[in-house]
This record gives C-alpha cells, sequence and structure tokens, in this order.
C-alpha cells in the first residue's frame, strides 16, 4: 500500500491509503523492485503513472508550432496557417487586439492530458502535480533571472480543489514564484459558455496591490496549466503591462 493526498471538498487536502496504480487511468503498476532499489540508500518511491499514460502524452515540438501561441502546427487545419506563421487563433488576436506574445507548451492538449487535469483538479488527486516537473525544472534552469508567475484560481474553485494547480504545480517542481495576479472570476462558468463568449471575456486577472520591492525590468513568465482560446493569458499580460512591466512571456503545460 502507499499514501495518497486527495483534495477534500471543505478545501483541506487529505492523506488516504491506497492500491498501487496509475494516477492518470487507475490501471494496476507493475512495483516489482529491482537489485539496485534493493541496494540503494535512497528511499523507493513508487511509479505514480503507467508507461502506457506516459506514451500517450504527445510531446509539441518547438519547430512546428505556432510562432504565438505555441500550438502544433502540424495539427492545425489546413488553411488556418499564415505566411508567417501565425494559427488562425493568433491571427484574430492580432487582427482584433493587437496582441503579439510568446508561449511555449509542452504537449498536446489530448485525452490523456485532459485525464490527467480531471483527477488533479477534478479529484483533488495532488500527486499528480509532479507529471511535468522535469519539463519545468528544465525551462527554469535557462530563465533563472526571470519571475514566475502562476495562473491565478478564482476564491470559489480554491476554495472547493483545497488548491491553485498552478502553484501546486510549479511548488512540485521546486520553481520560486511570486504571486502578482488576482483572479477577479468569470461571469458564469466557462463550461457553459461558447468560443465568442469566452473570446470576449478578457478582464477576469487583475493586478495585485502589493508590488513594492518587485523588479519591473525582470522578465516574467507567466506559467499556466492549458493554453485554450488565449483569453486568460491575454488577461494576464495586460494587466502586467498596465503595471509597467514590458518582458512578458507564456508557458503552459499543454496547447
Amino acid at each position: 500500500m502507499i499514501s495518497i493526498y486527495r483534495g477534500m471538498r471543505n478545501g483541506g487536502l487529505a492523506e488516504a491509503t491506497g492500491p498501487s496504480t496509475c494516477v492518470i487511468c487507475q490501471n494496476t503498476l507493475d512495483t516489482q523492485l529491482t537489485l539496485a532499489d534493493i541496494l540503494s540508500l535512497s528511499p523507493i518511491k513508487p511509479p505514480l503513472f503507467c508507461q502506457e499514460c506516459l506514451n500517450g502524452l504527445i510531446a509539441i515540438d518547438p519547430k512546428t508550432t505556432c510562432k504565438q501561441c505555441g500550438r502544433d502546427m502540424t495539427i492545425e487545419a489546413a488553411g488556418q496557417v499564415d505566411k508567417e506563421g501565425f494559427c488562425g487563433d493568433c491571427q484574430s488576436w492580432h487582427i482584433y487586439h493587437g496582441w503579439h506574445f510568446t508561449n511555449q507548451a509542452f504537449y498536446q492538449y489530448n485525452g490523456v492530458f485532459k485525464d490527467w487535469l480531471v483527477v488533479l483538479k477534478g479529484q483533488g488527486d495532488i500527486r499528480g502535480r509532479h507529471l511535468f516537473a522535469k519539463e519545468l525544472k528544465e525551462v527554469y534552469r535557462k530563465h533563472t533571472e526571470a519571475i514566475w508567475v502562476p495562473m491565478p484560481s478564482s476564491s470559489e474553485k480554491v476554495a472547493n480543489r483545497g488548491f491553485n494547480q498552478t502553484r501546486l504545480i510549479l511548488e512540485a517542481a521546486d520553481i520560486p514564484f511570486q504571486d502578482l495576479l488576482m483572479s477577479e472570476g468569470s461571469r458564469g462558468k466557462q463550461a457553459y459558455k461558447n468560443r465568442q463568449d469566452r473570446l470576449q471575456d478578457t478582464s477576469k486577472v487583475k493586478m495585485k496591490k502589493d508590488l513594492e520591492n518587485i523588479d519591473k525590468n525582470r522578465p516574467i513568465i507567466l506559467f499556466d496549466d492549458v493554453y485554450t482560446t488565449g483569453t486568460t493569458m491575454f488577461s494576464a499580460y495586460k494587466a502586467l503591462e498596465l503595471a509597467g512591466f514590458s518582458q512578458v512571456s507564456g508557458l503552459t503545460l499543454a496547447r
């Protein structure tokens, strides 16, 4: 038996026990010890994810992405990519908002990634927070001068889950960050909005007031779990820009 943690609906985190199963698909994991495990002086950490789920995560090649949002252009609809290398979504951002930005994404937002997100955010199984620690640490080592800023969650969501997943994921990767942003929530649940409604909801992220002693000349890395329509990232970008930060880029686990 191994220990796991699951979110509580009352806003806390509780410890529970369960069999050695994959965090994402719940299939039983092979936990046979090797000779190296037995001889090692380090604590033995049971696996959290099965190989099938790990193989199901499709990495995005930086050479084939939209120059702005990080979308994998190999799956973009034919005719949507312009000659400068921007996807249809980002072309719309340029036209209607004049927004030019750079976001890096690690993986495609596919079925396996969605399942992982449901387990973490929907079921509150925070063991999943470790899945992308390696990739995040690699980026951090290249950008130690930057201020990492996790995307905020509304107070209602934090109270319901017991945590903000973007903070949780950065903490699991041992990446220092600063909470510069706050969420004012959204007018109605995103799940019940169509694409046009979500694109128009661009003012749901605000700056916190405690910005003293922060060097606004340092670059900012906005971190979020998923880049979908770009509205949340745009809202956060505008808030930081209005506060005086001029070097703002994004990093998301999926696009």
